[in-house]
């Protein structure tokens, strides 16, 4: 069955961008007067670099909305469930407990309604709702190489979901033989997050949460180099399989 074509109009697709920016909102820049946050906001610990490129670009090619984020996730993070040890950060974790809320009020909870709405509006219309999760990585964690291109995060057990990427793997690897694409790494797909927490609204048949993580070295290249790997993926699914 030819699951990955981007045309079928049983599904509708979702793009979101969790990770965007560093933005600081200036009621709350009193929290990042420490030494080390200037090097922490421009750093992956702060944001995704061209992540928001990315999901920019992927959301213009399949003509839907993109639902993102510019606010560091040192803020909050929005990929992370509520009693997450990381929902918080070093300059946030310490906060009073009603600057805390004030924080989840304004930046948390309307992102993650935004997303749970519009996935909503393609249930109930009867669709299957795809789910795309744009994220970077960095190269290296820790002083260890990663040696992957792309990966694509999913949950193994929902049986949809893990079909589409392994079609949508296979259609990039033969495109380009060379790209290091792996299966739920470096993070794995059923790891706290946005998807993993959604998959547990939707029927695994109504909903595909898949993450999609780029190698940040693509934009820092260049913007372009980036854009060439996120054109791979927009390919693929848009090509015939091979019998």
């Amino acid at each position: 069955m030819d699951l990955i074509s981007f045309a079928n109009s049983d599904r509708a697709y979702v793009v979101t961008c969790e990770h965007g920016g560093n933005q600081v909102p200036h009621d709350f820049a009193d929290a990042f007067g420490r030494g080390d946050a200037k090097a922490w906001l421009a750093s992956h610990r702060g944001h995704d670099p061209g992540s928001l490129a990315a999901a920019r670009q992927l959301a213009e090619s399949l003509r839907v909305d993109r639902i993102s984020s510019t606010t560091t996730r040192l803020l909050v993070d929005l990929n992370r469930s509520l009693d997450h040890e990381s929902l918080f950060s070093k300059f946030t974790r310490d906060l009073a407990d009603d600057r805390k809320r004030l924080i989840l009020d304004r930046y948390y909870h309307p992102y993650r309604n935004a997303v749970g709405n519009a996935i909503d509006a393609i249930v109930d219309r009867g669709q299957t709702a795809i789910h795309f999760s744009v994220h970077t990585f960095t190269p290296r964690i820790a002083g260890v190489w990663r040696p992957i291109d792309l990966g694509l995060l999913f949950d193994p057990d929902a049986a949809g979901e893990a079909e589409y990427c392994r079609q949508w793997r296979q259609r990039l690897l033969e495109r380009s033989p060379k790209r290091r694409i792996l299966m739920n790494e470096p993070y794995a797909g059923t790891a706290d997050g946005l998807t993993t927490a959604l998959r547990k609204r939707y029927d695994s048949r109504r909903y595909f949460g898949i993450e999609i993580e780029i190698n940040n070295r693509f934009f820092k290249r260049s913007p372009e180099h980036q854009r060439r790997v996120v054109d791979e993926l927009l390919a693929a699914g848009r090509e015939r399989p091979v019998d």
